[in-house]
């Protein structure tokens, strides 16, 4: 996560630091979670933060343009969170509540409009991936570390855009220059793309006397996450901080040039004794610890992950794999060292930090967190392979050690339960699944979301043995059962009782509409989804009219090219007065083969223009339905452990492709307008109603998920009664009155 302040001051003074570098015909290590997050901030920056098909083809023109350069790019992402980092990602996970709450109780700023739970982004990025045949692999913990002992095996440069980078010694692209485009290399006749390296020796020869040794101390002083930073206050007293001027404009700033000033003028165990003499006796060796730990940092990289990145045996050895340097250890008697303390003086460090720590600790306290990282030597070999091969989401790992997941803050409406609350019995299981075997008093999980008031909260979900019993297999034994016997797991954990209703259904779309009945059952206010379902049966219809016509998201540019022939299809229609006679008794499958080509072209404006956000929302962001935003957050929620349930028990149904199902601007665009309309059903075959094949599509899937759910189908005629007989709700009122009374 970075030493704060440091990208801005590396940035500011980049002309000292940065020089213009050609990439072109290299191995590209790739933090993995900095490029995602920085394509899609590149690609999405409505309101809505979901238009999942924009950030896919801006991933794959991204890697399209360094395959063409002959760059070899190797992702690696992290794993699991390190008990370091787990006090600033609940730091985080508090701050962005705060800030998402605007959309409930105020207006969001631009920067708040990015803050929308987006689940699917990771594995949207795999898919384009495997699509190009990218190499990517997962750490079972955090991946910088690895990632700088790779560049280090293959001479070549990172590209991230985490601080950290600027310490480690390796050559290191900052993400932000990377230029848009690839031109040719006048060398060899190829491509290349422009962009700023950093060279730690930029920073020593700025420093005079500055070396990698004194890094380590540096990244402790200024605040990375194993020190909070106010346990230095008494050193920063210490420091004499530059006048503050245009590019040293925050307190932050200065206290980073300030340190590197002063580190350059000492050896590595001169500083160490200066640092620990400003601490008090019962800090130090804690202290002293960390930066023994940081400055011995080196990452034995497996060779089981280089063989998954697909890296030849003759670029690596023993001897580039594994360190073989003596340890640093500090030679002194800290005890003796005399407590040096500084005259205070005013800072200008914001207090909310201090305030975010402190709830952070209270939190960690009441949880009382224990991890046990050598639980992981337990773990079937299977399941680490898949881990490190990245077919399973980090917190498998964070539930193993800590038995703890962290929900993901976003929008939604706070003035309902969080949204994660509806997904919990799928996460409960995947906890018991993962556990079993490895923990025999089957201890409760934890889980932290938001609660009341806009604040961060912690609660227990049950170890609950209704459902399965003592009938769960053994995390060891998964994969031994029959593949009947997991997807049976998967289907009682989703609520279906009838395969036979499941196999109505393609199967690329089961898991997809068992997520959806999932969902349906888990409702406290069960007609608040019928907008809902009819949006997402609606939209699993885009799919197939982008496989008949193309993949269109602009109307005017759809209508510029088919606008003629769309006119031509309806005037010879009309002349033989077309109309397809069709029968209901077909399959989904076979429905959606009967799909026409100029159905699909006739019905496509209707999809298009539900693609597109309404230009007031870009203006005006607090006009977003943030009750809509929060169902479809709570069916993502849902969605997303279901895919990470069923890729577990070794995928009983096939795995989805999120991008030709699912996508939140459209969904949403489509619950505002069914909204407006007393009958649905008949609104939306009234838009199908010249797409025959397709408007024949829609009420067969339609039929065939009212027989899996009949909860909603009871909810879709209960609303029908009610919009058709006026004088039901007062009917309704009047019951409940007379309830109340005779209850009185």
């Amino acid at each position: 996560m970075g030493i704060p302040g440091l990208t801005t001051f590396i940035s500011n003074y980049s002309e000292h630091f940065l020089v213009n570098y050609k990439l072109h015909d290299t191995y590209l290590v790739i933090d993995g979670a900095t490029l995602v997050s920085h394509l899609y901030d590149a690609s999405c920056n409505n309101a809505f933060g979901v238009d999942y098909g924009k950030f896919a083809q801006c991933v794959s023109e991204f890697f399209d343009e360094l395959l063409k350069c002959n760059v070899t790019p190797l992702v690696l992402f992290d794993g699991a969170t390190e008990d370091k980092k787990l006090k600033t990602k609940i730091i985080r996970t508090s701050k962005k509540i705060r800030l998402t709450s605007c959309y409930t109780y105020g207006t969001p700023s631009v920067q708040q409009q990015k803050k929308l739970f987006t689940p699917y982004k990771k594995k949207i990025f795999q898919e384009v991936m495997e699509e190009k045949g990218i190499r990517y692999a997962k750490c079972i913990f955090e991946a910088d570390d690895t990632i700088v002992a790779i560049a280090r095996i293959l001479k070549c440069p990172i590209l991230s855009y985490d601080s950290d980078f600027y310490i480690s010694g390796s050559l290191y692209i900052p993400i932000n220059t990377l230029q848009n485009d690839i031109v040719r290399n006048s060398a060899d006749n190829g491509y290349m793309k422009h962009c700023k390296v950093y060279h730690v020796e930029n920073l020593f020869h700025f420093y005079n006397g500055l070396n990698q040794s004194l890094l380590p101390l540096a990244s402790v002083l200024l605040g990375n996450d194993y020190v909070e930073q106010r346990t230095f206050n008494n050193f920063f007293r210490h420091l004499k901080l530059p006048p503050a001027e245009r590019k040293m404009f925050n307190e932050r700033l200065r206290r980073i040039d300030a340190t590197f000033n002063w580190l350059r003028r000492y050896s590595l165990s001169q500083a160490i004794i200066e640092i620990l003499s400003r601490l008090p006796k019962e800090k130090r060796q804690y202290v002293l610890n960390i930066i023994e730990t940081m400055i011995n940092n080196y990452t034995d990289v497996p060779l089981s992950l280089l063989a998954i990145l697909g890296i030849p045996a003759e670029k690596f050895s023993e001897k580039h794999v594994q360190d073989t340097s003596k340890p640093y250890k500090f030679e002194g008697d800290i005890d003796k060292l005399i407590y040096i303390e500084e005259e205070a003086y005013e800072t200008n460090i914001s207090d909310t930090e201090e305030i975010d720590e402190q709830q952070a600790s209270n939190i960690l306290e009441k949880i009382g967190l224990v991890s046990n990282e050598s639980l992981i030597n337990n773990l079937p070999e299977w399941f680490i392979k898949e881990f490190m091969m990245d077919r399973y989401p980090s917190y498998f790992i964070n539930l193993i050690i800590r038995k703890l997941y962290i929900f993901t803050a976003g929008i939604e409406d706070y003035t309902c339960r969080s949204s994660g609350i509806a997904s919990l019995q799928i996460l409960n299981v995947i906890y018991r699944l993962l556990m079993s075997g490895i923990d025999k008093e089957k201890t409760s999980m934890k889980f932290i979301a938001r609660g009341e008031n806009v604040r961060i909260k912690y609660d227990c979900l049950e170890y609950n043995d209704d459902m399965f019993g003592d009938k769960l297999p053994s995390l060891s034994n998964l994969r031994k059962i029959p593949i009947t016997i997991r997807k049976e797991i998967l289907n009682t954990t989703l609520g279906v009782t009838s395969q036979n209703c499941m196999n109505d259904f393609p199967s690329a779309w089961m898991l997809y509409v068992a997520t959806m009945k999932y969902w349906i059952d888990q409702q406290q206010e069960q007609p608040k989804l019928m907008y809902h379902i009819y949006s997402l049966l609606l939209a699993m219809l885009y799919n197939i009219i982008d496989l008949n016509v193309g993949v269109y998201r602009n109307l005017d540019t759809f209508q510029q090219k088919f606008d003629e022939t769309i006119q031509n299809i309806q005037s010879a229609r009309k002349i033989k007065n077309y109309r397809l006679e069709y029968s209901m008794n077909l399959t989904i499958l076979d429905a959606i083969y009967a799909v026409s080509a100029d159905d699909c072209l006739i019905a496509a404006p209707f999809f298009i223009s539900n693609f597109e956000i309404d230009d007031e929302l870009y203006s005006q962001p607090e006009k977003v339905n943030v009750t809509i935003v929060h169902s479809l957050t709570e069916f993502q929620h849902c969605l997303k452990f279901s895919m990470d349930l069923n890729a577990l028990l070794g995928c009983p149904y096939r795995p989805m492709k999120i991008l030709k199902l699912y996508s939140g601007v459209l969904l949403y665009n489509l619950c505002n307008n069914f909204k407006r309309h007393e009958n649905v059903e008949a609104y939306i075959n009234s838009v199908l109603h010249n797409s025959p094949s397709l408007e024949r599509l829609f009420n067969i899937l339609l039929l065939k998920f009212k027989s899996l759910s009949s909860k909603w189908a009871m909810q879709v005629n209960v609303s029908k009664y009610e919009k058709q007989n006026p004088e039901y709700e007062k009917k309704q009122e009047s019951a409940q009155e007379n309830h109340l009374e005779k209850s009185a």
